[in-house]
């Protein structure tokens, strides 16, 4: 196995040197060190940037995903007569596209008691658990049915697998994967 091994490289070495080419050594970063790069804020911190436009709104929504290569929160809110929403950039604390509508009768929202709710980072810990393979790329925390849930995308290579858990009690709700 060592002299394959050792034959392999000898004629990679051998193909390249005969080619002209040259053998370049990089670093590539894991992808969970490249999105620790780039959150720089949690989801505390982000609802705290809504909340300094918003002041009054309750939040009925929070996701995580990436769009342009970079981070960025979405939170959606309520009070009493209207619907808020907002994007914040996860690195920058940036907020932009900031929107209000008027409440519609039948709508129905819930808030989510942000002060009993597990972690980003810990629902992503559990995900990836369940997932039993590969790192959370994207997280939603909602109310469903009268439960307050992350849900996380956790990516290995072409394959996703959405993983819903209980965002008070931690307990996994589901586990699907998409092939």
């Amino acid at each position: 196995m060592t002299r394959m091994i050792i034959r392999l490289a000898a004629a990679v070495l051998l193909a390249t040197a005969v080619s002209g080419g040259t053998i370049a050594a990089t670093t590539k970063s894991s992808p969970i060190a490249q999105a620790a790069q780039t959150i720089k804020l949690n989801e505390k911190q982000a609802v705290g940037k809504f909340k300094q436009k918003y002041a009054k709104a309750k939040i009925s929504e929070i996701s995580l995903e990436k769009h342009h290569n970079r981070y960025q929160y979405e939170i959606s809110g309520f009070d009493s007569q209207k619907e808020y929403s907002a994007k914040i950039d996860a690195q920058t604390g940036k907020l932009s596209a900031a929107k209000t509508e008027k409440l519609d009768a039948d709508d129905h929202e819930t808030a989510i008691k942000l002060n009993q709710v597990i972690s980003r980072q810990k629902a992503n810990q559990l995900a990836e658990k369940a997932a039993k393979s590969g790192q959370g790329r994207e997280w939603t925390l909602e109310t469903d049915h009268g439960q307050t849930i992350w849900q996380v995308d956790v990516v290995d290579g072409h394959q996703k697998t959405e993983v819903k858990i209980n965002a008070v009690n931690q307990k996994v709700i589901s586990v699907e994967t998409d092939d």
